[in-house]
């Protein structure tokens, strides 16, 4: 050992470590040593990483709560891994898969990008409130807001939706106790026809009139209309006719499918109006029993008419004759102090053929047919006095060559009478001198005619009577009644 030490070759080689050993002991920083060593690592902090939630049954079952929604995540890794990492790529999560209803304390699960590893997670549970969920069906409401145009009004709102206002809320079992109203909103302000909101949305109520927003609606939003409109209201519905049936036709029955319709006016014009007659038949149109389809054409300041339309069911049949004997006439319009004698006919009454459809003739009786002598502004003296006509709907006079519709009548003055005795004296003077077979039917027709005829201030020159319609055109556009009451027989003379 001392000769391998004192050899000369042995003591180069110690000498060369040696001072190797020296060079790196003055030349190495011991400060910045530990720094080489470590340059690859590095530590990463995520301060509020969402607490995201899996596995939960939403068919059934709702997170009502979570504490904390957020943790703070400690993780380390190599600089280039923990630089092309993004915050989404580091995943908190509870699992909901097993949770049931109620409060419950649950694991938290930690998810990393790769080449990274966790340092440090808080915390490590989160306390979840799950409740059971329930649907229910509800009718949604319509709700405008605003006030419409001067002089306008709004109509019932209406749901176009294809359901109607059906719609589906899902919310928590005890949430759902609570609902009070489930609407829609629609604004009308200053609207001066029709308002349509397409998409309409649908918003849950409490009981307290607050919103629920965690309510999950099906349909989410409904089409809504809401009529914005004239003033309006409901009236009778009566039929005008112009043109005529042919000479083998008679009408029977003209039956529209309403007997109302609703008319929208302004509201000083509304008020004057109590029937609608802007439907019109034209009976050179009809050949056959059917149906027809009239339009409601608005008119006498009506703007507007629902339905636009009117479906009538017509009915004819081929045209008879039938003639009614001993008519009754009556004299009506005079006054208190004079009294009025009929002086031809003698008999008081005529006989009167009318014609109409075979169902309909049948059904008349002498009580039907009102023959009226109006001697209204008559001074006293002889008179030649048009007699007026009232038949039945779609029943018409038919008159001979030569047969007129008049009468001679007389008028006396008089004494002024009691209330009772004047009101006697409207029909005074009718002489009845047929046989005494009959007076039965002359009196029924008689009286019948003073019903009809108590109180009627009518006045006319011609003659007049009703009919069926076949050879009338009404250019004045009466209604079916009007136009029976107002039926003029013109230049005849009776024989």
């Amino acid at each position: 050992m001392d000769k391998w030490l004192t050899h000369p070759t042995a003591l180069k080689i110690i000498s060369v470590i040696l001072g190797v050993l020296l060079f790196a002991v003055v030349h190495i920083d011991p400060e910045t040593a530990p720094q080489v060593a470590t340059t690859s690592i590095e530590t990463k902090v995520i301060e509020a990483a969402t607490i995201q939630t899996t596995g939960l049954d939403e068919e059934k079952y709702v997170l009502t709560a979570m504490e904390p929604t957020v943790a703070r995540i400690v993780v380390e890794g190599g600089i280039s891994s923990l630089y092309a990492a993004s915050p989404e790529d580091y995943v908190v999560s509870v699992d909901l898969s097993r949770a049931k209803p109620g409060l419950q304390e649950l694991p938290l699960t930690l998810k990393l990008p790769k080449g990274i590893k966790e340092v440090n997670l808080e915390p490590r549970k989160v306390t979840v409130q799950i409740e059971e969920i329930v649907k229910k069906t509800f009718d949604a409401q319509v709700i405008t807001e605003g006030d419409p145009a001067e002089g306008h009004v709004v109509g019932t709102p209406e749901i176009l939706s294809e359901n109607g206002g059906v719609v589906q809320v899902t919310l928590p079992k005890e949430d759902m106790d609570k609902v009070g109203l489930v609407a829609v909103h629609i604004d009308v302000a200053g609207a001066d026809k029709t308002v349509t909101n397409k998409k309409a949305k649908v918003i849950v109520y409490d009981t307290d009139g607050q919103e629920m927003p965690n309510a999950i609606v099906e349909p989410s939003t409904l089409h809504v209309e809401v009529k914005v409109t004239l003033p309006f209201k409901q009236v009778p519905l009566q039929i005008r006719y112009t043109g005529t049936l042919s000479e083998d036709l008679s009408l029977v029955s003209v039956k529209p499918d309403v007997d109302q319709v609703t008319v929208y006016a302004p509201q000083n014009e509304l008020d004057t109006i109590s029937v609608y007659d802007g439907a019109v038949l034209d009976l050179s149109k009809v050949k056959q029993s059917g149906v027809m389809k009239v339009k409601a054409t608005p008119v006498d300041g009506i703007q507007d008419v629902n339905p636009g339309e009117i479906e009538l069911e017509i009915v004819v049949e081929s045209t008879a004759t039938r003639t009614m004997s001993n008519v009754p006439i009556s004299i009506v319009g005079g006054a208190e102090n004079v009294t009025a004698q009929l002086v031809t006919p003698a008999s008081g009454t005529i006989d009167l053929t009318i014609n109409g459809a075979q169902s309909v003739l049948d059904e008349v009786t002498i009580a039907d047919l009102a023959v009226i002598a109006n001697i209204a502004g008559l001074g006293p003296g002889s008179h030649e006095v048009p007699l007026e006509l009232e038949l039945p709907p779609y029943v018409q006079p038919v008159l001979t060559d030569g047969q007129a519709l008049t009468a001679t009548v007389t008028i006396t003055a008089g004494t002024a009478q009691s209330g009772e005795d004047a009101g006697a004296d409207q029909e005074v003077g009718v002489t009845p001198t047929s046989p005494p077979g009959d007076t039965g039917s002359e009196g029924e027709g008689q009286e019948a005619a003073n019903d009809r005829n108590e109180g009627d201030g009518t006045t006319g020159a011609d003659a007049s009577g009703s009919g069926n319609g076949n050879a009338v055109t009404d250019e004045t556009g009466l209604g079916e009644k009007q136009l029976a009451a107002q039926w003029e027989i013109k230049n005849a003379t009776l024989t």
